[in-house]
């Protein structure tokens, strides 16, 4: 049985779960938010009209996005919790389940497939390496991309939804990043606030709704539920804790709008834990990467490889010896007829990007590659994402 045959029978079973446009997913509710705000989005899938009925139109509109909030995090909060009082409905992520993917996916409403950001590092053909797009930097030695010659509009070819909407538009990011160049790129360049804490934000989109004249679309984005989980695991009470306050927080927002507004709760991933016997590296050496036309791409649980003619058999053989069942390799070709990154072929403009062949975790394992001097390394994690088991596919949609 080949790998991507193995793959479907993950998928078949359910210990694996592919992105589906049949399926109501982040798609659809990044596009229901855009569509509700105004903005044409072409026509709409089943999945985006079940959430249009769900969402309904309200004068004022806020979309909360909890990064890392995965279903199975919700699901250990009590029953009478705010959140899971109102959770609404069952969403599924995108291939790879990562922040600087799925994020990219609801600022422009496209799969991966067609706005091409593949992962935590995505290949850049611009500057023939990996970068992190998200503080836009190359990998290997950070130097921001506009420095190495990189636009915007190169890195994300589409353009933002925010951009279009039809409503008076705030965006609220913590303040680190709320001037970041892809910050500004996923607001589409509409008014945007740097809060502190969660207390704060509360207060400014409270006032800035009690002060509109207009109908409002507001955006919030909160990072600290998949830092918590990354370095805490899914278990710890530290995690339960930020989960009691975005709670708190929305019940309160809850309160203060009232009968005037909606509140729609999303995340872009949920994660998965992995003991360190499950994590695994890939580390250069002379046999395996002479077959490698550029380094290394993808993420945690998702790498991309660009491989010289004619090396394919002899670089696959060398992988599959030393991973075995660990994870999976097909090519691009086969992520293509399993939709793996949405329906429909790449986009040409991005196809690049993906590389020839990809390894993807049959579950629990990561693996990561790490380059000399390469930018914003990370160590010591306890929990993951990016791949496609349903802790991190499955996330919630909370109505209010």
């Amino acid at each position: 049985m080949s790998d991507a045959e193995k793959l479907e029978a993950k998928f078949e079973e359910g210990t694996l779960l592919r992105p589906d446009l049949n399926v109501p997913n982040v798609v659809d509710l990044a596009r229901t938010l855009a569509w509700l705000g105004g903005v044409e989005v072409g026509e709409p899938t089943p999945g985006m009209a079940k959430l249009v009925d769900l969402v309904g139109h309200s004068d004022h509109l806020i979309f909360i996005l909890a990064d890392g909030l995965g279903l199975n995090l919700l699901d250990d909060l009590p029953e009478n919790t705010f959140l899971s009082r109102h959770l609404a409905a069952e969403l599924r992520s995108v291939f790879p389940s990562t922040t600087a993917t799925v994020l990219t996916t609801f600022a422009t409403g496209a799969w991966p497939n067609q706005h091409g950001v593949t992962g935590q590092w995505t290949h850049l053909p611009e500057i023939k390496s990996a970068a992190a797009l998200l503080p836009f930097a190359a990998r290997s030695g950070g130097r921001s991309l506009s420095q190495l010659g990189v636009t915007v509009e190169q890195a994300f070819p589409l353009p933002p939804l925010m951009s279009k909407m039809r409503r008076d538009v705030l965006a609220l990011f913590p303040s680190r990043l709320v001037n970041s160049t892809t910050t500004v790129y996923f607001s589409g360049s509409r008014p945007r606030f740097g809060y502190e804490n969660l207390s704060q934000a509360t207060e400014v989109i409270l006032a800035h709704i009690q002060s509109a004249g207009v109908p409002t679309y507001t955006y919030l984005y909160t990072p600290w539920i998949d830092s918590e989980t990354h370095y805490l695991g899914t278990k710890h009470q530290g995690v339960r804790a930020v989960l009691n306050e975005l709670n708190r927080i929305v019940e309160r927002l809850a309160e203060g709008i009232g009968r005037r507004g909606r509140i729609v709760l999303g995340a872009d991933h949920g994660m998965l834990d992995a003991s360190v016997t499950a994590r695994q590296w890939i580390r250069p050496s002379e046999e395996l990467f002479s077959a490698l036309r550029f380094p290394p791409s993808g993420d945690d649980r998702v790498l991309y490889f660009h491989l010289h003619d004619g090396a394919e058999e002899r670089f696959c053989q060398r992988l599959k010896a030393q991973f075995g069942d660990r994870f999976f390799l097909i090519s691009l070709a086969e992520a293509e007829q399993y939709h793996l990154f949405g329906p429909g072929p790449i986009s040409p403009r991005i196809r690049e990007r993906f590389g020839d062949v990809i390894l993807i975790s049959s579950g629990v394992d990561t693996i990561e590659y790490v380059p000399k001097g390469q930018f914003g390394r990370r160590v010591d994690l306890n929990a993951y994402h990016s791949g496609l088991s349903p802790a991190e596919m499955r996330v919630p949609l909370v109505i209010v």
